[in-house]
């Protein structure tokens, strides 16, 4: 019996080790199989070769508040009452062109007081001429004193001085009466009328605003690496609109404007501040932007860019390829066909391609879409899009 006991058991144990060394064989078989299989996948992506592109770099901005560069009040240089205006809100006006006229009474009562002074002064003028030339011929004659002919050309010198201040007097009133005409101070567009005919003003008092359209600017805060993408500054430059993202302006799109998506501007950036020389996060920028088609008004503009009208040519992938905007990273098709990750530099870029001046050679393949949980190494097939187009 005892024999049969042992002989169960051991035969028991013996089964089992072999079922725990075929389990422990299937398990190291199918793990090394797995790798196999796993060493051996190939990862389909989608990719774009490393080329070189025209880029035209640019700068956008939210928004910006354009404003005129050359606007001036017609101001007041009498008192007096606004007797007439020869233009309306909205006219364009040319410099020096009358715009009103302000009526003061004093003027004509003291242009003629001022009259009656020169007229005064220049006959008291005539007579002391009068009396000095015969006091020189009775001097000549020894009929008088030398003392008595110099008294007489004193008084008439006295006589020439009275009658110089009595004109430059009149004078004075006389450009007064001038200044009753009102005239633009610029070529431009009546925007404002402040008065209106019957009022009475004093002198320095805004009548008008006259705003010159031609030349608009504005000034708006971008990031160093933004503002640097665009330069140098000298030179030519558009800016572009959204006219679907306009707020109130000073004409109506609706009506006939020539204004539409396609309509560009031609910009200047006339100041950096800080220089690119200093070091700075931000900087501030004035932008000079050429309207003279009036199309334009004053205010808010939305979804703004200024675009390089000459292009660089340069080594290039798309933006979408790019992660890691701190420190530049792509993922990339390597020699050996399999995923890996490379730092590169960048350059100017428009709103789709970026320029690549390290890390990268013309005919490399950029990883677009699909490295979302694979690790470096990963065998990979790219479809590259330049291949299929």
């Amino acid at each position: 019996m005892k024999k049969f006991y042992f002989t169960v058991t051991f035969v028991t144990l013996v089964l089992s080790a072999a079922f725990m060394g075929y389990g422990l064989y299937l398990n190291i078989t199918s793990a090394s199989h797995i790798e196999t299989m796993l060493a051996s996948r190939t990862v389909s992506l989608s990719g774009s070769r490393v080329s070189y592109r025209d880029l035209y770099a640019e700068l956008r901005l939210d928004h910006i508040d354009l404003r005129p560069r050359m606007q001036a009040d017609v101001i007041t240089q009498i008192d007096g009452e606004i007797e007439e205006l020869y233009v309306t809100q909205g006219q364009n006006v040319e410099r020096d062109q009358p715009i009103g006229r302000i009526v003061n009474y004093d003027v004509p009562l003291a242009l003629s007081r001022a009259d009656a002074d020169v007229a005064k002064a220049e006959a008291a003028y005539l007579l002391a001429v009068s009396v000095a030339e015969r006091n020189r011929r009775l001097a000549a004659e020894d009929a008088i004193s030398t003392s008595e002919l110099e008294t007489s050309v004193s008084q008439m010198e006295a006589s020439k001085a009275e009658l110089d201040a009595a004109r430059v007097a009149r004078q004075q009133i006389e450009q007064q009466r001038g200044f009753q005409v009102l005239t633009a101070p610029i070529s431009g567009s009546v925007s404002i009328i402040y008065r209106q005919p019957g009022n009475f003003v004093d002198k320095g008092t805004p009548i008008a605003l006259v705003v010159n359209y031609s030349k608009m600017y504005f000034n708006a805060l971008v990031n160093d690496e933004d503002i640097r993408n665009i330069a140098p500054f000298d030179e030519k430059f558009s800016l572009q609109l959204n006219i679907m993202s306009m707020f109130e302006k000073a004409f109506d799109v609706s009506s006939g404007s020539p204004f539409d998506e396609s309509t560009v501007f031609n910009a200047e950036i006339s100041d950096v501040s800080p220089p690119l020389g200093e070091n700075a996060a931000v900087r501030r920028i004035t932008c000079e932007v050429d309207n003279h088609l009036g199309i334009m008004g004053i205010g808010l503009y939305c979804d703004i860019i200024i675009l390089k009208e000459a292009a660089k040519r340069a080594l290039a992938i798309p933006l979408s390829a790019v992660f890691d905007l701190n420190a530049p990273k792509v993922h990339v098709r390597d020699a050996d066909s399999t995923l890996a990750v490379r730092r590169i530099r960048m350059g100017v870029r428009d709103d789709t391609y970026v320029e690549v001046t390290e890390g990268l050679e013309e005919g490399d393949v950029v990883i677009l879409s699909g490295v979302e949980g694979l690790d470096p190494g990963t065998r990979i097939d790219v479809f590259v899009e330049e291949d299929i187009l």
